[in-house]
């Protein structure tokens, strides 16, 4: 298959703006792959040479591209560069440099798109003394079969701005018509996708094997689940009203994390984000090899610094420094840390997804010791609102964050936000009950002490997962240490765009677009209607369009998050919780 073709369709992609074009014109695409090339191309088309959790990137920035562009095209870089501040995007600047080139290129020479997988694999996998160079020679190499699209196409993917702005869900959708010819498969193509995080892999099982093995689909030790979300509700007595009995969990401020052991005895830990995270926290991998009673499992829980000499629960601020790849061994011994373990997911081959809550808390309690590295977390059985509201209150005055409440004939829903579980926080002061995660879409300079800073906020944007766009919300300028302000210019600088990106769906215009790629935690007073953001956007009562926004919003303490942007807070959940917001305004009037 010729590469060309997904050149084509991403054109064709970036020019139409509905969905409903991009999902057909990736399901013909689909269908026109190669069984044998179909996985490569779904990673492809997620901008991606391997699924997320296996951390593996390309790796080529806008000066290695620069230089590779110009040894092609016999330019200089300094004129690249011209280009490139012309165009306002790399690859079109590419395209346009080699595209003369290009036209005396021989017809044999054409790119396959297997020949363009397994170089830009080999790319990814280039390491150590000559790295730079060698993905130099194998981009140069493709570079100079290229037409100009091509060229565009691979400068985009490989510094990791394909700009087409489609996501998992629309991927899902064309899988979907590409075999049945509407969107009947979504379901189980999805839960597929939940229970493995890897597209690629489910699109190669379903094209090959057909709907009925991904029906079977059963989670892999080793391949992290998309973790259970939880629903919100206000009160102990609207949980109780929604899900009568059920098993009240405490809510620790600590890493949400899977422990997977595989039956070769390989253990590996990752983050809720699905980032490999083994290497970060070797006392829990050493404490699951002997306390946990099973040849092959997937464990879910929160991981929490304890204080070696009181063995209290640390503050997460401080259990948030373990978060690092370098000064482990140091770290385990000043701020050694405890698995909390609330669920058990896989165990010796059989899949305890299905399994109501009741089953698997049984079977975890079963299979893991209580030790000082690992234990099963406490939990109630609460049948009334009282006593619901009692152990709430005892989990606050303990440090906990609060609670979730949980269904007890609930399977576990992977990747989805079920009223299976519901949590309750602690209100906060104002009228909005929790806090929001959010996804940066844009930063500004600031003014003052900010601008030498090169950072002075952010514009950022709650998921809309039926629109799979990212919708602004707030302009976050508070809440930032110097020390965060620095971060974020650096951190965000990388990820520049010149334009507003494809699937950004925003109003306001901020000094400078980025990709969504970061999540943060944010705090505000409450949500009001605005006629200047994109969530939730609609006809007001006045015959205004307007949106939903945040009113004061402050970046809290816990700042950046470890999520995906696909994972942010919904503009459903946005819309929830304003309703939420104005049933507890209402009953505080009486």
């Amino acid at each position: 298959m010729l590469f060309s073709k997904f050149c084509e369709t991403f054109d064709r992609i970036e020019a139409t703006p509905s969905r409903l074009s991009s999902t057909d014109f990736l399901s013909k695409l689909f269908l026109e792959t190669p069984a044998s090339q179909i996985r490569r191309a779904v990673y492809f088309c997620q901008g991606r040479v391997a699924p997320e959790f296996e951390d593996i990137e390309v790796g080529i920035g806008d000066r290695i591209a620069e230089q590779t562009i110009a040894r092609t095209a016999g330019v200089t870089v300094a004129k690249v560069q011209a280009e490139y501040r012309k165009r306002g995007d790399l690859g079109v600047a590419a395209a346009a440099l080699l595209e003369k080139k290009a036209q005396t290129r021989l017809a044999s020479e054409e790119l396959t798109a297997q020949k363009v997988f397994e170089s830009v694999s080999r790319m990814a996998q280039a390491a150590g003394t000559g790295s730079q160079e060698r993905k130099i020679k194998i981009l140069c190499e493709l570079l100079s079969k290229s037409s100009g699209a091509e060229a565009k196409t691979l400068i985009r993917f490989c510094t990791d701005n394909m700009r087409i702005g489609i996501g998992e869900p629309t991927i899902i959708d064309a899988l979907s018509f590409a075999v049945a010819g509407d969107k009947s498969l979504k379901p189980d193509i999805e839960r597929a996708f939940n229970l493995s995080s890897d597209l690629g892999m489910v699109a190669e099982v379903l094209l090959s094997e057909g709907i009925g093995r991904i029906r079977a689909f059963k989670p892999i030790a080793g391949n992290p689940i998309r973790p259970a979300l939880a629903e919100r509700l206000e009160s102990a007595e609207a949980i109780i009203e929604k899900l009568g009995e059920c098993a009240v969990e405490g809510k620790y401020d600590g890493f949400r994390i899977q422990v997977h052991k595989d039956r070769a005895g390989k253990v590996r830990v990752y983050s809720r984000k699905q980032e490999p995270m083994t290497d970060m926290f070797p006392e829990l991998v050493k404490a699951v090899a002997t306390d946990v009673d099973a040849k092959e499992f997937i464990l879910e829980g929160e991981a929490v610094g304890i204080d070696p000499k009181s063995g209290k629960i640390l503050p997460f601020q401080v259990t948030v420094q373990r978060k690092r790849k370098h000064g482990i061994d140091e770290l385990s011994r000043r701020i050694p840390l405890r698995l909390f373990c609330f669920e058990i997911l896989f165990l010796d081959g059989r899949d305890m997804t299905y399994a109501p809550y009741r089953e698997r808390h049984a079977m975890l309690e079963k299979t893991v010791s209580k030790s000082d590295r690992i234990t099963v977390a406490e939990y109630k059985i609460c049948k009334d609102a009282k006593t619901l509201q009692r152990y709430f209150e005892d989990a606050l005055s303990r440090g906990l964050e609060g609670i979730i409440a949980k269904d007890l004939n609930a399977p576990y829903i992977a990747g989805a936000r079920k009223f299976a579980w519901i949590k309750l926080k602690k209100s906060y002061q104002g009228a909005l009950s929790d806090t929001v995660d959010v996804v940066i879409i844009g930063f500004y300079y600031g003014k003052g002490k900010r601008t030498k800073l090169g950072f002075g906020g952010l514009l950022t944007a709650v998921y809309d997962d039926e629109d799979d766009r990212f919708k602004s919300i707030a302009r976050v300028g508070s809440g930032f240490s110097e020390e965060q302000m620095e971060q974020f210019s650096k951190m965000l600088g990388k990820i520049v765009v010149k334009e507003k990106p494809r699937e950004v769906d925003a109003l306001m215009e901020p000094d400078e677009w980025v990709a969504p790629k970061y999540v943060v935690e944010v705090n505000a007073d409450e949500i009001t209607k605005s006629p200047v953001h994109s969530a939730g956007r609609g006809i007001g009562a006045d015959g205004e369009e307007v949106g939903l926004a945040l009113r004061f919003p402050r970046m809290t303490a816990a700042g950046i998050r470890d999520k995906s942007p696909h994972d942010a807070t919904t503009v459903n959940e946005i819309i929830e919780l304003y309703e939420m917001q104005n049933r507890a305004k209402k009953h505080s009037r009486r």
